[in-house]
Protein backbone atom coordinates (compact mmCIF):
# COMPACT_ATOMS: atom_id res chain seq x y z
CA UNK A 1 0.00 0.00 0.00
CA UNK A 2 1.49 3.68 -0.93
CA UNK A 3 -0.44 6.15 0.51
CA UNK A 4 -0.32 9.40 -1.96
CA UNK A 5 1.27 12.56 -0.17
CA UNK A 6 -1.72 14.76 -0.46
CA UNK A 7 -1.41 17.75 -2.75
CA UNK A 8 -3.41 20.90 -1.71
CA UNK A 9 -7.06 21.00 -2.81
CA UNK A 10 -5.69 24.73 -3.63
CA UNK A 11 -2.94 23.97 -5.89
CA UNK A 12 -2.09 23.03 -9.33
CA UNK A 13 0.91 20.46 -10.60
CA UNK A 14 4.63 21.51 -9.98
CA UNK A 15 7.43 19.39 -10.67
CA UNK A 16 8.02 18.26 -7.07
CA UNK A 17 4.50 16.40 -8.18
CA UNK A 18 5.38 15.58 -11.10
CA UNK A 19 8.68 13.73 -9.25
CA UNK A 20 6.50 12.01 -6.39
CA UNK A 21 3.85 10.70 -8.71
CA UNK A 22 6.49 9.25 -11.48
CA UNK A 23 8.69 7.87 -8.19
CA UNK A 24 5.01 6.15 -6.99
CA UNK A 25 3.91 5.34 -9.68
CA UNK A 26 6.90 3.03 -11.00
CA UNK A 27 6.69 1.39 -7.73
CA UNK A 28 2.80 0.79 -7.71
CA UNK A 29 3.39 -0.38 -11.47
CA UNK A 30 6.48 -2.88 -10.57
CA UNK A 31 4.55 -4.72 -7.96
CA UNK A 32 1.42 -5.19 -9.88
CA UNK A 33 3.90 -6.93 -12.11
CA UNK A 34 5.50 -8.90 -9.57
CA UNK A 35 1.69 -10.36 -9.07
CA UNK A 36 1.50 -8.42 -5.48
CA UNK A 37 -1.48 -7.15 -4.29
CA UNK A 38 -1.25 -3.10 -5.21
CA UNK A 39 -2.77 0.04 -3.37
CA UNK A 40 -1.62 2.86 -4.80
CA UNK A 41 -4.39 5.27 -2.81
CA UNK A 42 -4.54 8.99 -3.88
CA UNK A 43 -6.50 11.88 -2.30
CA UNK A 44 -6.56 15.45 -1.35
CA UNK A 45 -5.18 17.86 1.63
CA UNK A 46 -7.87 21.04 2.55
CA UNK A 47 -4.78 23.11 2.87
CA UNK A 48 -6.28 25.10 5.78
CA UNK A 49 -4.33 28.36 5.42
CA UNK A 50 -3.96 28.53 1.54
CA UNK A 51 -7.86 27.55 0.82
CA UNK A 52 -9.18 30.27 3.78
CA UNK A 53 -7.02 32.89 2.48
CA UNK A 54 -8.51 32.25 -1.06
CA UNK A 55 -12.25 32.70 -0.32
CA UNK A 56 -11.42 35.49 2.37
CA UNK A 57 -9.81 37.15 -0.80
CA UNK A 58 -13.15 36.41 -2.76
CA UNK A 59 -15.31 38.13 0.81
CA UNK A 60 -12.82 41.21 0.21
CA UNK A 61 -13.41 41.46 -3.74
CA UNK A 62 -17.48 41.37 -2.48
CA UNK A 63 -17.37 43.90 0.00
CA UNK A 64 -17.85 40.68 2.47
CA UNK A 65 -15.73 39.29 5.05
CA UNK A 66 -15.31 36.10 7.16
CA UNK A 67 -15.96 37.97 10.32
CA UNK A 68 -19.40 39.21 8.25
CA UNK A 69 -20.33 35.59 7.21
CA UNK A 70 -19.98 34.05 10.48
CA UNK A 71 -18.53 30.64 10.77
CA UNK A 72 -21.30 28.30 10.05
CA UNK A 73 -22.03 30.37 6.67
CA UNK A 74 -18.18 30.99 5.81
CA UNK A 75 -17.69 26.99 5.85
CA UNK A 76 -20.07 26.59 3.77
CA UNK A 77 -18.88 28.91 1.62
CA UNK A 78 -15.58 27.59 1.59
CA UNK A 79 -16.82 23.71 0.87
CA UNK A 80 -19.03 25.11 -2.05
CA UNK A 81 -15.70 26.34 -3.51
CA UNK A 82 -14.29 23.02 -3.09
CA UNK A 83 -16.44 21.13 -5.04
CA UNK A 84 -16.52 24.16 -7.79
CA UNK A 85 -12.28 24.16 -8.31
CA UNK A 86 -10.95 21.35 -5.60
CA UNK A 87 -10.47 18.78 -8.56
CA UNK A 88 -8.49 20.55 -10.57
CA UNK A 89 -5.15 19.03 -8.93
CA UNK A 90 -6.59 15.21 -9.45
CA UNK A 91 -8.09 15.70 -12.95
CA UNK A 92 -3.90 16.74 -14.06
CA UNK A 93 -2.83 13.56 -12.31
CA UNK A 94 -5.59 11.70 -13.62
CA UNK A 95 -4.01 13.58 -17.20
CA UNK A 96 -0.44 12.28 -15.91
CA UNK A 97 -1.60 8.24 -16.44
CA UNK A 98 -0.88 8.21 -12.26
CA UNK A 99 -2.34 4.67 -12.12
CA UNK A 100 -4.01 5.13 -8.45
CA UNK A 101 -7.25 3.30 -7.34
CA UNK A 102 -9.20 6.55 -8.22
CA UNK A 103 -12.53 5.34 -6.62
CA UNK A 104 -10.59 5.12 -3.11
CA UNK A 105 -9.90 9.12 -3.68
CA UNK A 106 -10.12 10.43 0.08
CA UNK A 107 -9.74 14.19 1.43
CA UNK A 108 -8.78 15.31 4.44
CA UNK A 109 -11.69 16.45 6.05
CA UNK A 110 -13.84 13.65 4.71
CA UNK A 111 -15.95 11.83 8.08
CA UNK A 112 -13.40 9.21 8.66
CA UNK A 113 -9.97 11.04 8.33
CA UNK A 114 -11.21 14.06 10.58
CA UNK A 115 -12.22 11.42 13.22
CA UNK A 116 -8.45 9.77 12.99
CA UNK A 117 -7.05 13.28 13.69
CA UNK A 118 -9.43 13.37 16.52
CA UNK A 119 -8.30 10.20 17.98
CA UNK A 120 -4.68 11.00 17.31
CA UNK A 121 -4.99 13.65 19.48
CA UNK A 122 -6.20 12.37 22.12
CA UNK A 123 -3.99 9.57 22.27
CA UNK A 124 -1.20 12.15 22.21
CA UNK A 125 -2.64 13.67 25.19
CA UNK A 126 -3.05 10.44 27.14
CA UNK A 127 0.32 9.72 26.82
CA UNK A 128 1.86 13.67 27.85
CA UNK A 129 2.53 14.55 24.72
CA UNK A 130 0.25 17.33 24.14
CA UNK A 131 -0.09 20.38 25.93
CA UNK A 132 -0.89 23.95 26.17
CA UNK A 133 1.04 27.03 26.69
CA UNK A 134 2.10 30.59 26.18
CA UNK A 135 5.41 30.28 24.21
CA UNK A 136 7.39 32.18 21.19
CA UNK A 137 5.33 31.58 17.71
CA UNK A 138 5.35 32.96 14.47
CA UNK A 139 2.06 34.98 13.88
CA UNK A 140 0.61 35.96 10.63
CA UNK A 141 -1.78 39.29 11.58
CA UNK A 142 -3.42 38.87 7.92
CA UNK A 143 -4.47 35.23 8.04
CA UNK A 144 -5.01 35.93 11.92
CA UNK A 145 -3.00 32.48 12.71
CA UNK A 146 -0.01 30.82 13.98
CA UNK A 147 1.79 29.18 11.76
CA UNK A 148 4.45 26.56 11.87
CA UNK A 149 8.13 27.02 10.97
CA UNK A 150 7.89 25.10 7.72
CA UNK A 151 5.26 27.53 7.09
CA UNK A 152 7.75 30.68 7.17
CA UNK A 153 10.28 31.61 4.16
CA UNK A 154 12.84 34.00 4.95
CA UNK A 155 14.09 36.72 2.32
CA UNK A 156 17.11 39.06 2.29
CA UNK A 157 15.48 42.26 1.66
CA UNK A 158 17.33 45.64 2.32
CA UNK A 159 16.08 47.79 5.15
CA UNK A 160 18.17 49.63 7.91
CA UNK A 161 20.16 49.06 11.28
CA UNK A 162 18.84 52.01 13.35
CA UNK A 163 21.90 53.01 15.54
CA UNK A 164 20.05 55.16 19.11
CA UNK A 165 20.78 55.76 22.64
CA UNK A 166 19.75 54.21 25.40
CA UNK A 167 20.06 56.62 28.33
CA UNK A 168 21.81 55.74 32.12
CA UNK A 169 18.76 56.26 34.43
CA UNK A 170 21.45 56.95 37.10
CA UNK A 171 23.49 59.81 35.36
CA UNK A 172 23.13 63.35 34.69
CA UNK A 173 25.81 63.90 32.47
CA UNK A 174 23.95 62.46 29.51
CA UNK A 175 26.16 58.68 29.47
CA UNK A 176 24.02 56.21 27.13
CA UNK A 177 24.36 53.01 25.68
CA UNK A 178 24.71 52.97 22.19
CA UNK A 179 22.40 50.48 20.34
CA UNK A 180 21.25 49.00 16.98
CA UNK A 181 18.35 47.41 15.81
CA UNK A 182 16.55 46.44 12.71
CA UNK A 183 13.12 46.65 14.18
CA UNK A 184 12.79 50.15 16.20
CA UNK A 185 8.87 49.71 17.04
CA UNK A 186 9.95 46.57 18.92
CA UNK A 187 12.25 49.06 21.75
CA UNK A 188 8.80 49.72 23.84
CA UNK A 189 9.02 45.66 24.56
CA UNK A 190 12.39 45.60 25.78
CA UNK A 191 13.31 44.49 29.35
CA UNK A 192 17.06 44.35 29.17
CA UNK A 193 20.12 45.44 27.26
CA UNK A 194 22.90 42.76 27.19
CA UNK A 195 26.40 43.06 25.92
CA UNK A 196 29.27 40.53 26.26
CA UNK A 197 31.20 40.03 29.69
CA UNK A 198 34.18 39.59 27.78
CA UNK A 199 33.78 43.15 25.76
CA UNK A 200 35.42 45.28 28.17
CA UNK A 201 33.89 48.68 26.35
CA UNK A 202 30.30 47.86 28.11
CA UNK A 203 31.57 45.93 31.62
CA UNK A 204 31.08 49.05 33.68
CA UNK A 205 27.83 49.38 32.89
CA UNK A 206 26.68 46.08 33.85
CA UNK A 207 24.37 46.14 36.70
CA UNK A 208 23.19 49.35 36.12
CA UNK A 209 19.66 50.58 34.58
CA UNK A 210 18.79 52.22 31.57
CA UNK A 211 15.76 54.39 30.35
CA UNK A 212 13.87 52.28 27.36
CA UNK A 213 13.58 55.53 25.18
CA UNK A 214 10.05 56.82 24.34
CA UNK A 215 8.32 54.84 27.40
CA UNK A 216 7.26 57.71 29.88
CA UNK A 217 10.42 56.71 31.87
CA UNK A 218 10.34 53.10 32.27
CA UNK A 219 14.11 51.41 32.92
CA UNK A 220 15.39 48.21 32.45
CA UNK A 221 19.22 46.20 33.63
CA UNK A 222 21.90 46.14 31.78
CA UNK A 223 23.08 42.59 31.98
CA UNK A 224 25.75 40.14 30.32
CA UNK A 225 25.55 37.43 28.44
CA UNK A 226 27.64 35.05 25.94
CA UNK A 227 24.96 35.17 22.99
CA UNK A 228 26.15 38.91 22.70
CA UNK A 229 28.27 39.13 19.10
CA UNK A 230 30.71 41.55 19.74
CA UNK A 231 31.00 42.79 16.28
CA UNK A 232 27.15 43.54 15.23
CA UNK A 233 26.01 46.44 15.48
CA UNK A 234 27.57 48.28 18.60
CA UNK A 235 27.97 45.14 20.66
CA UNK A 236 24.76 46.06 22.98
CA UNK A 237 21.93 44.03 22.27
CA UNK A 238 18.45 44.69 23.27
CA UNK A 239 16.39 41.96 24.64
CA UNK A 240 12.77 41.82 23.50
CA UNK A 241 11.57 38.46 25.00
CA UNK A 242 7.96 39.04 23.54
CA UNK A 243 9.35 39.65 20.51
CA UNK A 244 11.88 37.70 18.80
CA UNK A 245 12.54 33.69 18.97
CA UNK A 246 16.30 34.56 20.59
CA UNK A 247 15.69 37.56 22.92
CA UNK A 248 12.99 34.74 24.22
CA UNK A 249 15.34 32.47 25.17
CA UNK A 250 17.45 34.46 27.09
CA UNK A 251 14.47 35.90 29.03
CA UNK A 252 13.67 32.56 29.72
CA UNK A 253 17.33 31.77 31.03
CA UNK A 254 17.61 35.08 33.30
CA UNK A 255 14.29 35.28 34.38
CA UNK A 256 13.51 38.64 32.08
CA UNK A 257 9.69 40.25 31.86
CA UNK A 258 7.93 38.93 28.70
CA UNK A 259 5.95 42.29 27.35
CA UNK A 260 4.21 42.15 24.71
CA UNK A 261 3.17 45.56 22.90
CA UNK A 262 1.28 43.77 19.73
CA UNK A 263 -2.42 43.32 19.06
CA UNK A 264 -2.83 40.03 16.91
CA UNK A 265 -3.79 42.21 13.73
CA UNK A 266 -0.49 43.55 13.76
CA UNK A 267 -1.28 46.82 15.13
CA UNK A 268 0.58 48.19 18.76
CA UNK A 269 -1.45 47.95 21.78
CA UNK A 270 -2.39 49.24 24.52
CA UNK A 271 1.47 48.60 26.24
CA UNK A 272 3.05 50.49 23.25
CA UNK A 273 2.02 53.69 25.34
CA UNK A 274 1.11 56.76 22.97
CA UNK A 275 2.09 54.64 19.63
CA UNK A 276 -1.03 52.38 20.66
CA UNK A 277 -3.48 51.71 17.55
CA UNK A 278 -0.78 52.28 15.12
CA UNK A 279 0.23 49.86 12.40
CA UNK A 280 3.83 48.25 13.15
CA UNK A 281 5.10 49.61 10.24
CA UNK A 282 4.00 52.91 10.77
CA UNK A 283 4.91 52.92 14.37
CA UNK A 284 8.48 51.92 13.06
CA UNK A 285 8.62 55.57 11.55
CA UNK A 286 6.76 56.92 14.26
CA UNK A 287 8.94 55.97 17.12
CA UNK A 288 12.02 56.87 15.05
CA UNK A 289 10.94 60.48 14.90
CA UNK A 290 10.23 61.15 17.75
CA UNK A 291 13.58 59.52 19.11
CA UNK A 292 14.69 62.03 16.21
CA UNK A 293 13.53 65.04 18.13
CA UNK A 294 14.34 63.72 21.39
CA UNK A 295 17.86 63.70 20.10
CA UNK A 296 18.28 59.84 21.33
CA UNK A 297 19.03 58.53 17.33
CA UNK A 298 22.98 58.51 16.68
CA UNK A 299 22.69 57.20 12.92
CA UNK A 300 20.84 54.92 10.36
CA UNK A 301 22.21 52.71 7.92
CA UNK A 302 21.38 50.51 4.69
CA UNK A 303 21.61 46.94 6.13
CA UNK A 304 19.94 43.82 4.53
CA UNK A 305 18.22 41.36 6.61
CA UNK A 306 16.23 38.17 6.58
CA UNK A 307 12.96 38.67 6.48
CA UNK A 308 10.63 36.24 7.92
CA UNK A 309 7.15 35.96 5.15
CA UNK A 310 4.15 34.01 5.35
CA UNK A 311 4.29 30.88 3.06
CA UNK A 312 0.98 30.89 2.24
CA UNK A 313 0.22 34.64 2.36
CA UNK A 314 3.76 36.80 1.57
CA UNK A 315 3.34 39.13 4.54
CA UNK A 316 5.61 39.68 7.07
CA UNK A 317 5.42 37.40 10.09
CA UNK A 318 5.62 38.82 13.62
CA UNK A 319 7.55 36.48 16.59
CA UNK A 320 4.88 36.84 19.80
CA UNK A 321 4.17 34.97 22.44
CA UNK A 322 0.78 33.27 22.16
CA UNK A 323 -1.40 30.40 24.23
CA UNK A 324 -1.13 27.73 21.82
CA UNK A 325 -1.44 24.06 21.77
CA UNK A 326 1.71 21.82 21.35
CA UNK A 327 2.93 18.72 20.50
CA UNK A 328 6.22 17.43 22.64
CA UNK A 329 8.37 16.26 19.54
CA UNK A 330 11.98 15.02 21.54
CA UNK A 331 9.60 11.79 22.69
CA UNK A 332 8.62 11.10 19.19
CA UNK A 333 11.84 11.61 17.46
CA UNK A 334 13.52 9.23 19.21
CA UNK A 335 12.49 6.21 18.13
CA UNK A 336 12.44 7.87 15.15
CA UNK A 337 16.27 8.35 15.16
CA UNK A 338 16.63 5.07 16.70
CA UNK A 339 15.54 2.91 13.33
CA UNK A 340 17.94 4.60 11.06
CA UNK A 341 20.80 4.30 13.50
CA UNK A 342 20.23 0.64 13.95
CA UNK A 343 19.40 0.04 9.67
CA UNK A 344 15.84 -0.90 10.24
CA UNK A 345 14.71 2.02 8.29
CA UNK A 346 17.32 2.83 5.41
CA UNK A 347 17.51 6.17 3.94
CA UNK A 348 18.57 6.88 -0.26
CA UNK A 349 20.60 8.27 -1.11
CA UNK A 350 22.59 7.74 1.79
CA UNK A 351 23.88 11.41 2.26
CA UNK A 352 20.61 12.24 3.55
CA UNK A 353 20.47 10.54 6.68
CA UNK A 354 22.78 13.12 8.01
CA UNK A 355 20.24 15.92 7.43
CA UNK A 356 17.24 13.50 8.54
CA UNK A 357 19.25 13.28 11.90
CA UNK A 358 20.22 16.72 12.30
CA UNK A 359 16.47 17.68 11.63
CA UNK A 360 15.28 15.53 14.31
CA UNK A 361 18.29 16.32 16.99
CA UNK A 362 17.14 19.80 16.65
CA UNK A 363 13.59 19.49 16.70
CA UNK A 364 11.25 21.91 18.98
CA UNK A 365 7.61 21.13 20.16
CA UNK A 366 5.17 21.51 17.30
CA UNK A 367 2.88 24.13 17.49
CA UNK A 368 -0.31 22.13 15.77
CA UNK A 369 -2.96 24.68 16.69
CA UNK A 370 -4.27 27.24 14.41
CA UNK A 371 -6.50 30.10 14.42
CA UNK A 372 -8.42 28.81 11.54
CA UNK A 373 -12.25 28.27 10.44
CA UNK A 374 -11.48 25.99 7.88
CA UNK A 375 -10.03 22.51 8.95
CA UNK A 376 -9.97 20.29 11.58
CA UNK A 377 -11.02 21.47 15.16
CA UNK A 378 -8.81 20.63 18.31
CA UNK A 379 -11.01 18.46 20.63
CA UNK A 380 -11.36 20.26 23.40
CA UNK A 381 -13.88 22.63 25.14
CA UNK A 382 -13.98 25.32 27.12
CA UNK A 383 -16.24 26.75 29.66
CA UNK A 384 -16.71 30.84 30.03
CA UNK A 385 -18.48 32.30 32.46
CA UNK A 386 -20.56 34.14 29.95
CA UNK A 387 -22.26 34.04 26.87
CA UNK A 388 -20.40 37.14 25.28
CA UNK A 389 -16.72 35.72 26.34
CA UNK A 390 -17.87 33.23 24.26
CA UNK A 391 -18.55 34.67 21.46
CA UNK A 392 -15.71 36.73 21.85
CA UNK A 393 -13.65 33.57 21.52
CA UNK A 394 -15.46 31.73 18.75
CA UNK A 395 -14.98 34.85 16.67
CA UNK A 396 -11.36 35.24 17.41
CA UNK A 397 -11.54 38.62 19.48
CA UNK A 398 -10.66 36.94 22.83
CA UNK A 399 -8.07 34.47 23.72
CA UNK A 400 -10.19 33.32 26.59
Amino acid sequence: TIPMPPPNVTGKLHMGHAMFVTLQDVMARYARMAGKQTLWLPGTDHAGIATQNVVEKQLEAEGSSRAALGREAFEARVWQWKEQYGGFITGQLRRLGASCDWCRQRFTLDAGLSDAVAEAFVQLADKGLVYRGAYMVNWSPRLGTAVSDLEVEYSEEPGHLYFFKYPLADSDSGEYLPVATTRPETILGDTAVAVNPADERFRAFVGRRVTVPMSGGRTVPVIADDYVDMEFGTGALKITPGHDPNDYEIGKRVGLETINIMNKDGSLNEAAGAYAGLDRFDARQRLWQDMEAAGLVIKKESYSTRVPRSQRGGEVVEPLVSEQWFVRMAPLAEPALAAVADGSIKIMPERFEKIYNMWLENIKDWCVSRQLWWGHRIPVWYVHSSQADADAAEEGRSDR
